[in-house]
């Protein structure tokens, strides 16, 4: 190594501290309650602005509390049919108006359903902020329902179901586990609904939906980015404020119990290789001990976080598996599913890759982390938990998830502390209980 490169490595190394002093410097300066303000209306609106002056752009966003785990077998899939019907016009706006208006300054809008919610969203400067809640207010209560409408917006879900789902091998899959696993209740019911479901919905239905859950004491109103504080609070005040929280009671879901079903699944799909999928129940956010919902984080993070993680290192780099990966809603309001699973080489079986998947937490439980493994996982999820709220959609989207789920935004802010809190015991502990003692369901997808 010649004297010049010597000098560029040491260039680099310090440049390589520096910026990671800065970055852990950061982590006091992302917390939302300094730039947060909330409150309600009398109505019972929930309102949050988040303060972000770095650019002249908003978001302004409304969380309905209504999704698909507060459907029933019958009318699953209604929320995100009465979605696509919320775009369809008022008296005051009629249909696509609105959507023009905005796409002419530059903005974008648009909505999307999930399990826990159903929300509203406009990306623009902060000048077309007050006729954005002006629209909002409006097709809170004034949105035109009618069967045309109702007839040309089923036709376009149904289409999305048969490309989203229906036509993709790997969406199948997984509502065919979820059903499995969580009945159709709750987080096993397919977002998008059943085509049977889609057919079935009346425009009748779609009213009940709407005026059930979309006003105001059911809502969140989350406006991120830069805004005069002042003028926002009054047209907050001047379009939502007057609108009555009519008086619907919203019915709890019948008590429903699920055993999930343990039999292995397996099916042939248009798949080039084969998949591997084990599927373990885990309990709703507010159910598990804090300590082991952070340990937990940390354990998959572990096994499939990164380039370094154990399954790129053990499984895939020595050429067992083409790729593996882990899902899991980590502030789950419901009983959801953690989905470990990969595509193995041609030469390695579904049920070799199982084992290897499964000895890599046994390993871990029996003999702990490596040198230096806690910490550099702590500092990735640091890493990336600080630089995904560097966009203040990212922002929105984290706080009004959370909100919906009837957790607290603070929990944005806790979180780092909480991930350093964990130690190398706790993670074993979780590894043990979630995965190793925790029943898998098995799912053996061969190519067709």
């Amino acid at each position: 190594m010649n004297r010049l490169t010597n000098i560029v490595l040491v260039i680099f190394i310090l440049c390589s501290l520096n910026l990671a002093a800065e970055e852990t410097s950061k982590i006091n300066n992302i917390n939302f309650r300094d730039r947060i303000e909330e409150f309600s209306l009398k109505n019972g609106l929930d309102v949050i602005l988040i303060e972000d002056n770095r650019s002249n752009n908003v978001v302004s966003s409304i969380w309905y509390r209504v999704g698909s785990s507060y459907e029933n077998e019958g009318i699953t899939g209604i929320s995100h049919l009465l979605e696509h019907m919320m775009f369809k016009g008022t008296d005051k706006f009629e249909a696509g108006k609105f959507s023009s208006a905005i796409k002419k300054t530059g903005g974008t809008e648009n909505a999307f359903t999930g399990r826990d919610f159903t929300g509203y969203y406009q990306k623009v400067t902060k000048d077309f902020l007050s006729i954005c809640l002006e629209y909002e207010a409006d097709r809170m209560t004034n949105l035109l329902l009618t069967n045309n409408d109702l007839i040309s917006e089923r036709e376009v879900v149904k289409e999305e179901r048969r490309l989203r789902t229906e036509d993709q091998p790997i969406s199948v899959i997984f509502e065919k586990i979820g059903l499995h696993m969580l009945g159709m209740i709750n987080y096993g019911i397919p977002i998008i609904g059943t085509m049977d479901d889609l057919n079935n919905i009346t425009l009748n239905d779609l009213k009940y939906w709407y005026r059930k859950y979309y006003r105001p004491s059911n809502a969140t109103l989350i406006i991120s980015g830069n805004f005069d504080r002042e003028k926002v609070k009054s047209d907050i005040d001047l379009y939502f404020g007057s609108i009555k929280d009519i008086d619907v009671e919203i019915d709890s879901l019948p008590n429903e119990t699920f055993k999930p079903s343990f039999d292995e699944i397996n099916m042939k799909q248009k798949l080039p290789n084969p998949i591997l999928i084990l599927s373990f129940i885990k309990p709703k956010f507010i159910d598990l001990p804090s300590k082991d919902a952070y340990a937990l984080e940390l354990l998959l993070e572990i096994m499939d976080g990164g380039f370094s993680s154990r399954f790129t290192s053990n499984i895939t780099d020595k050429k067992l598996a083409i790729n593996t990966f882990i899902s899991h809603d980590f502030y789950s309001r419901e009983t959801s599913m953690i989905s470990i699973g990969g595509i193995p080489r041609q030469d390695v079986s579904l049920e070799k890759l199982k084992q290897l998947i499964m000895d890599e937490f046994v390993n871990l439980y029996n003999e702990g982390l490596l040198d230096n493994e806690l910490a550099n996982t702590k500092s990735r999820i640091i890493a990336n938990n600080i630089y995904k709220f560097d966009s203040i959609f990212t922002q929105t989207m984290s706080v009004g998830q959370l909100e919906s789920k009837n957790l607290s935004w603070s929990l944005l802010d806790e979180y780092i502390l909480n991930i350093n809190s964990i130690t190398e015991q706790e993670i074993k502990n979780a590894a043990k209980k979630y995965i190793i003692d925790n029943r898998a369901h098995v799912t053996l997808v061969e190519p067709k």
